[in-house]
């Protein structure tokens, strides 16, 4: 019993998120009308945010910015080659599934993974720090654009006179199916997670820094906390879509969605490490926080986009709980050979 006890308090959260979907899954019917406010799902993301700001020492973003080359070319890649990867890999799989998997690769990076996983194979730090703030300000913009560049809905054409009328583009459509203009996502998303962000870095600059320090432990578990119930919402608002799916594919959908989540995530990884030691000539230390930063998706942000516009959120958690699974895998191999190469 003692390495099962082990493994769960290891995996916990991967746990505890398969155990919450399935609850929000089989009581969809009487969790909706909860699920569905839009208000609560923003505040649910917006604590996430500023929960997970408070804890980001702005001293190192700074470090990190006097040497900018490896994070701006980690967050590059991060909302450039992900959605291309999304695109084509998701592309072989059953159409239903290709936008889920495209607007789950529009996110920015999460921070929290991303930093524990690049100091796991005993990289630098800093560069993930730089790809979170660098990539989570961007979204405001990559998000709206991503779905607007492959969107064929009557929401596109909402959109364009929407551009050229800016009060108008505000009021745009918001049917759950797209349905929202270039301009009310960006606002939208600039309230959730810009504001929240620029918040908490404004606290630890009024004196709230040594509270955070102090609290960090309590406001991690928060924000995880707060990650969990928008697992519960993304599982109760798409589970119709959801039974018509499986039903028609089946199980073997499932093997479907872990394969090319596995594909995307690792095709990116590779091509974040093999950038940074081809072009950017950058030691190991360097080349896996690169590719770590390049390829991980934060599942809060994740959630919300695609509850907003109307996708499964399954892609977004399968693709969560696989860069987990294979980030794990990557640095405890990746720390082994450094510390091989060293002895030799």
């Amino acid at each position: 019993m003692k390495p099962l006890f082990v493994w769960g308090r290891r995996h916990g959260f991967l746990l505890t998120l398969a155990i919450l979907f399935a609850i929000g899954f089989t009581a969809a019917d009487y969790l909706r009308p909860v699920a569905e406010q839009d208000w609560l799902r923003s505040a649910v993301v917006f604590a996430v945010m500023w929960a997970s700001g408070m804890t980001l020492p702005l001293r190192s973003v700074t470090d990190a910015v006097r040497r900018p080359t490896a994070g701006l070319a980690a967050g590059s890649l991060n909302t450039v080659a992900v959605p291309l990867a999304a695109w084509w890999i998701a592309g072989w799989i059953a159409p239903e599934w290709k936008l889920s998997f495209y607007v789950a690769s529009l996110v920015p990076c999460t921070l929290a993974s991303a930093m524990v996983w690049t100091r796991r194979a005993g990289g630098d730090d800093s560069i993930p720090m730089l790809t979170t703030v660098v990539t989570n300000l961007a979204c405001v913009g990559v998000i709206p654009l991503g779905w607007w560049l492959v969107s064929d809905t009557e929401a596109v054409a909402e959109l364009t006179r929407g551009l050229q009328e800016i009060g108008a583009a505000v009021g745009g459509d918001d049917s759950g199916t797209g349905g929202q203009t270039l301009a009310s996502q960006a606002i939208k998303l600039g309230l959730v997670v810009v504001a929240p962000l620029t918040l908490a870095q404004c606290m630890r600059h009024w004196g709230w820094a040594e509270w955070a320090d102090r609290a960090k432990p309590t406001l991690s578990w928060a924000a995880q906390g707060g990650i969990l119930i928008m697992v519960v919402f993304g599982a109760v608002t798409t589970a119709d879509k959801l039974v018509a799916i499986t039903q028609e594919s089946g199980t073997a959908v499932f093997a479907q969605l872990i394969a090319a989540a596995s594909a995307m995530h690792l095709v990116c990884l590779v091509v974040g490490i093999l950038f940074t030691r081809w072009i950017l000539r950058r030691g190991p230390e360097t080349q896996i926080a690169v590719g770590f930063s390049a390829s991980q998706k934060t599942l809060a942000i994740g959630l919300q986009t695609s509850m907003d516009l109307g996708v499964s959120v399954l892609p977004m958690i399968i693709y969560h709980i696989t860069q987990l699974v294979w980030d794990t895998v990557v640095a405890d191999a990746w720390l082994a050979r450094t510390k091989k190469d060293s002895a030799e």
